[in-house]
């Protein structure tokens, strides 16, 4: 195991240079203010660039769940295994357990995660007339198109208008499907075949003073060719690409599809299927440690109030074993 003691002006300034450095299965070990900052401790099983050599990596696998240490409480444990439970990374279950159970009652899970994860994730919801045109981004069956249409129908209850846009630039008819999640004719849904043709109907419907949300075509994360054309069209167009992300799948690949969307500058993501996905944790470890931050939920397969504002709160009371997708619904507006 290799230890080091990292100084920095924040808490979070210091998470970010400790897992640039060590990687995400970094763990924090202690922290504590200083004059000017605060300094951390962190340790990695990696030695420089590879696993130690005694501890072959399908070995580390088995091992991950985290050894009971001094100054262990009941509540500590019940946040690490729900968490565990959930398909969490051991290394982000014990930073939410740690940091949790230091603020929350005694006898409160819900609030220990809810405490830890408000140091971990960053909650900006869209408002139902954003700012900047929307382009929903993501990997196939991960529901942008069903969001496309929650987001319109969102916008009309809070009178306002956000233009639904099919970006069909794979000729897959795109607007077929979020035609018929709005109840309209295909030919009321705005379509766009190519790059070119996106940029003139946007530039066009700013001009009349109008939002839009474009529904894109599924990207495959793991291909380089398709990430380096979303980075070039980030770049160049004047909107903000908005992550869709299902709560189910392999953490692992959560994490590499996250990372993928962070680094061609994506920074705000919506959770889907989390009323299908049993284990949530996987998801929202992922989005954390990429730095993408939580907009929406969608925790029901219905259009009409298809979304909830993310917080802290909610991923929390969804983290809990077996907890139900529509504690995500509880409270909403």
């Amino acid at each position: 195991m290799r230890m080091k003691m990292f100084a920095a002006a924040t808490f979070e300034d210091a998470k970010s240079m400790i897992f640039a450095e060590m990687g995400e299965e970094a763990v924090i070990l202690s922290e504590r203010e200083v004059d000017g900052g605060v300094e951390v401790r962190a340790a990695t099983d990696k030695m420089g660039g590879g696993m130690v050599p005694n501890e072959p990596l399908f070995m580390s696998r088995f091992s991950d769940a985290p050894a009971a240490h001094q100054g262990d409480t009941p509540l500590r444990s019940r946040v690490r295994d729900a968490l565990n439970w959930h398909g969490a990374p051991a290394s982000f279950a014990r930073r939410i357990s740690d940091a949790g159970t230091m603020q929350a009652p005694a006898n409160d899970p819900v609030a220990a995660i809810e405490a830890g994860l408000s140091q971990m994730i960053d909650c900006r919801p869209i408002p139902a007339l954003p700012d900047h045109d929307i382009i929903l981004v993501g990997a196939p069956g991960h529901g942008r198109t069903a969001v496309a249409a929650k987001l319109t129908r969102r916008a009309a209850i809070a009178n306002a208008e956000l233009i639904p846009v099919a970006a069909d630039l794979d000729a897959t008819a795109g607007g077929d499907q979020l035609a018929a999640y709005l109840e309209r004719e295909r030919g009321q849904i705005r379509m766009a075949s190519s790059p070119d043709r996106l940029f003139d109907m946007m530039r066009a419907l700013r001009a009349q003073g109008q939002r839009c949300v474009i529904d894109m075509p599924a990207i495959i994360p793991g291909d380089t060719r398709e990430m380096a054309q979303l980075t070039d069209l980030v770049a160049a167009i004047n909107a903000e690409p908005v992550l869709v992300m299902s709560a189910e799948g392999h953490p692992d690949d959560q994490a590499e599809a996250a990372r993928a969307f962070a680094r061609a500058g994506i920074a705000r993501a919506i959770l889907t299927k989390l009323d299908v996905a049993r284990r949530r944790g996987g998801a929202i470890a992922a989005l954390s440690n990429a730095g993408i931050a939580f907009s929406h939920l969608a925790a029901t397969p219905f259009i009409g109030g298809g979304l909830v504002p993310a917080a802290a709160s909610r991923l929390a009371a969804l983290l809990l074993e077996e907890s139900s997708g529509q504690m995500a619904l509880k409270g909403a507006a």
